[in-house]
C-alpha cells in the first residue's frame, strides 16, 4: 500500500512539476513577444513566434523556438533561451525555401537565408511573404 502512494505522489510531482514548466515557458514566451513589439516598432514584419532552424558557418546551429522580426536594417532571431541573431539585411546575398535544413525536417517549409558568413534557416507563418521582404 505505501508504494502505491509513493507511486501516486511521484505522478502528481511530475505532472505538476510539467505543467509549471510549461506555465514558465508560455510566460518567458509572451513576454519577450511583448519585449520585441516594444523595441521594433518599425519592424517591416513580425514579430512572429517561429523556429531558428539552426545554422551553418559562424551562426548557431542549435535549433529553437524564437521571435523574429524584419527591421528595415536587420533581420533579428531571438531564441527564448540562448543567444540572438543579429544580421544586418546589406549581409544578406539571398534566400529560398526548402523542406529541410541541416538534415532536419518538421513537415514546413523552411526559410533559408544566406550570408557570406554562413545560412540561417526559420520557419515562420509564410515563408513566401518573409522571402519576398528580404529580397527588396
Amino acid at each position: 500500500m505505501l508504494i502505491v502512494v509513493i507511486a501516486i505522489l511521484g505522478v502528481l510531482s511530475a505532472i505538476a512539476f510539467v505543467v509549471v514548466v510549461l506555465w514558465a515557458v508560455r510566460r518567458a514566451s509572451r513576454d519577450r513577444g511583448a519585449e520585441m513589439r516594444a523595441q521594433f516598432p518599425e519592424a517591416d514584419l513580425g514579430p512572429e513566434l517561429g523556429q531558428y532552424r539552426g545554422g551553418t558557418g559562424d551562426f548557431p546551429r542549435t535549433r529553437n523556438t524564437s521571435w523574429i522580426v524584419l527591421t528595415p536594417t536587420t533581420l533579428v532571431v531571438r531564441p527564448l533561451l540562448g543567444n540572438t541573431v543579429a544580421l544586418p539585411v546589406t549581409e544578406i546575398a539571398g534566400t529560398r525555401i526548402e523542406k529541410s535544413f541541416n538534415t532536419y525536417r518538421n513537415g514546413r517549409p523552411v526559410l533559408v537565408v544566406e550570408t557570406g558568413r554562413g545560412e540561417i534557416g526559420l520557419t515562420v507563418g509564410s515563408a513566401e511573404q518573409w522571402q519576398a521582404a528580404l529580397v527588396r
